[in-house]
């Protein structure tokens, strides 16, 4: 890696080694760290005086958090992916949040195009990192200030659900309030009214 304010260069200690060469690869922005992703390539593992061979063409993805230097495989939810290959094509859709591979080697030049949903890992282009105060009164109207990164001054909804269900999975129980933005880290609201809900643990914002 190249520090562009020190202008040198670091060796990392990249932890869940991967071996790979002739894969696909690009760098994605998320929040709280950009992640490299690669797809498909050769792969073999070398012993110490083996003598240096092809390897074995593969179709399997992963990346690399730029935060913590490890690298993390990437199970896909079916058994759709593309056949093992080399020198594909890959950029990021940051639209949809996915991955588009397109074409490759594999004893033959490839002409097909696969898309992978990367928005579980990479996540929304914001991230929630506290809430002050973080409890409030079920009958709602407590002004909350929201931290975090990358907020934008559009449209803001904060989502409010009872209990302990999370906001990815919201429901009829869940309400949101208009936000009110103040900067890219700061956000504030007022919470909303859960009474007719009756008595729950606490709300997850």
């Amino acid at each position: 890696m190249f520090d562009l304010e020190t202008k040198e260069w670091n060796d990392p200690e990249c932890l869940n080694g991967v071996a790979r060469w002739n894969h696909a690869s690009t760098m994605v922005e998320a929040i709280p760290s950009w992640k490299y992703f690669i797809f498909g390539g050769e792969s073999t593992d070398f012993g110490e005086a083996d003598e240096r061979t092809f390897g074995q063409y593969v179709n399997t993805a992963c990346y690399m958090d730029l935060e913590t230097c490890k690298w993390i495989p990437i199970y896909p939810e079916d058994d759709v992916r593309p056949a093992p290959r080399e020198y594909a094509s890959m950029s990021y859709d940051e639209r949809e949040r996915r991955l588009i591979v397109f074409g490759g080697w594999h004893d033959g030049w490839l002409d097909d195009l696969y898309a992978l949903d990367i928005s579980k890992i990479v996540g929304p282009p914001y991230a929630i990192t506290h809430v002050d105060p973080p409890l409030g009164q079920i009958s709602g109207g407590v002004p909350i200030t929201i931290k975090g990164q990358g907020f934008v001054a559009n449209n803001i909804q904060v989502y409010f659900t009872p209990g302990n269900m999370p906001t990815q999975n919201i429901s009829k129980n869940a309400l949101n309030a208009a936000g009110t933005f103040v900067t890219e880290t700061e956000v504030t609201a007022i919470t909303p009214n859960f009474i007719s809900f009756g008595e729950k643990r606490e709300a997850v914002i």
